[in-house]
C-alpha cells in the first residue's frame, strides 16, 4: 500500500510546519494502529508512507482500510481545525507473475494517484 497524507501543504500553510509535523505523527500512529505487528509500516519521506502487509486477502484488505479510516477519524477527534485523511493505493503481489518490490511500489503509487485524481474530479 502506498499512502499519501492529503492536503499536507495546506495544513503547513494554514497552521504552520509544527502542525504539519503533528499531522504526519498522527498519520503514522493511525497506520501503526491499523496494521498487524508483522506488517511493515514506513515513511518514505515528505507526506508519503508505504505498508507491506503480508498474506492479506482482498477481504482483509477492506477491513484494514476501514480500520485505518476509523483510526484517522479517532486521531482527529480532538483536532477540529482540519480533517486528517490519507489517499491509499494498493498493489497485490501475484506469485504467478513475479515482480520486484520496487515494481510493486510503483504500482501502488500509481493506484494511489489514480484514486487521488478521481476524488478531485468528484469534488
Amino acid at each position: 500500500m502506498f499512502c499519501d497524507v492529503d492536503n499536507l501543504k495546506k495544513i503547513n500553510d494554514n497552521f504552520g510546519h509544527h502542525e504539519g509535523d503533528l499531522a504526519l505523527i498522527r498519520a503514522a500512529d493511525a497506520l501503526e494502529q491499523s496494521f498487524r505487528g508483522s506488517d511493515i509500516v514506513s515513511r518514505l519521506g515528505g507526506d508519503e508512507f508505504v505498508v507491506l502487509a503480508s498474506e492479506t486477502s482482498q477481504q482483509t484488505q477492506e477491513i484494514i482500510l476501514r480500520r485505518l479510516e476509523k483510526n484517522l477519524r479517532k486521531s482527529g477527534a480532538i483536532e477540529t481545525r482540519y480533517d486528517l485523511s490519507l489517499s491509499v493505493g494498493v498493489a497485490r503481489f501475484d506469485p504467478k507473475r513475479a515482480i520486484t518490490l520496487g515494481e510493486l511500489m510503483v504500482q501502488a503509487d500509481k493506484a494511489m494517484y489514480e484514486k487521488k485524481n478521481s476524488a478531485r474530479k468528484a469534488v
